[in-house]
């Protein structure tokens, strides 16, 4: 059985393939100005995944939830305000 840290990558790995796919085929920049975020898109929606799937249903919540146990495999992770912006 896989360990919870085995299952955050591989979740990890599968959204960021499939959203590296879905982008190739999109004509267009995600973002179109402002600063490049710190955190990947695939690394929120990995975050925001795994803490709906542990019942944790607000952005602050998976905020603190990462910021407290997981900032080894996410060491961009920087503020709360800045998490739920992007």
């Amino acid at each position: 059985m896989p360990s919870l840290v085995d299952y955050i990558i591989y979740t990890f790995i599968k959204i960021d393939d499939s959203l590296n796919k879905i982008l190739e085929e999109y004509d267009r920049p995600l973002r179109a100005r402002g600063f490049k975020p710190k955190l990947s898109d695939s690394e929120v929606i990995t975050m925001e995944l795994i803490g709906e799937l542990f019942g944790i249903d607000s952005t602050v919540g998976i905020w603190r939830y990462f910021n407290k146990h997981w900032t080894h495999l996410f060491p961009n992770l920087s503020s709360r305000s800045q998490f739920a912006k992007q």
